[in-house]
């Protein structure tokens, strides 16, 4: 089982200088009812059982996020919080105040007056939800993470641990095979463009 990679050659305007990059090709889904198979596999709970805490999960996590708390949801410390975007810049701000002065002339409105916090409103903001992985969890993954370098050419070569091998892929920007083994539950791999 690997990670299928592909390295493309592109030319960075700002630094003026070509730069190699990898992304990865040809990756597998494991859907929603197979994750509950495996993870109930060898344990004393069924996959409904498993499906039945995810979904409890997925229901109340928003409602505790939304009272302002972090939920830490793994021993490791897997946690979820809230977070908030959303910004005004000084030419939003003229652009609202020309805006609102179109619509109503009889206004007196400075719209070249100085951006202050207050301009910022409520209803600009966007709620999200902020996820911190365990560093734990990385580095596991990069003890178990294996590259297979994948060319459209070819279709895909070795690549062992550290995905090295002698040919030149800069040209390469196709998808390719995945022989890297198949997910637990019988995870499917979306097609490549």
């Amino acid at each position: 089982m690997a990670l299928n990679v592909q390295f493309q050659k592109l030319h960075n305007h700002l630094t003026d200088e070509d730069i190699v990059i990898p992304r990865l090709v040809k990756q597998q889904v494991l859907d929603f009812n197979a994750l509950c198979e495996y993870l109930a596999d060898g344990s004393t709970v069924t996959a409904a059982d498993v499906a039945a805490v995810m979904k409890q999960i997925e229901m109340r996590l928003p409602l505790i996020l939304g009272l302002n708390a972090k939920v830490v949801c793994s021993p490791e410390g897997l946690t979820f919080r809230p977070k908030v975007s959303g910004s005004l810049t000084q030419s939003q701000l003229k652009a609202k105040l020309q805006a609102r002065l179109a619509a109503d002339p009889t206004l007196e409105i400075d719209v070249n007056r100085a951006l202050t916090t207050s301009d910022l409103s409520i209803n600009d903001l966007t709620a999200e939800i902020a996820i911190e992985l365990p560093k734990v969890w990385n580095e596991r993954f990069k003890m178990k993470a294996e590259f297979k370098r994948v060319t459209k050419d070819s279709g895909e070569e070795s690549g062992g641990a550290n995905g090295s091998t002698n040919s030149d892929s800069s040209s390469n920007t196709g998808g390719g095979s995945n022989t890297g083994g198949g997910l637990p539950g019988g995870g499917s791999e979306p097609e490549e463009p």
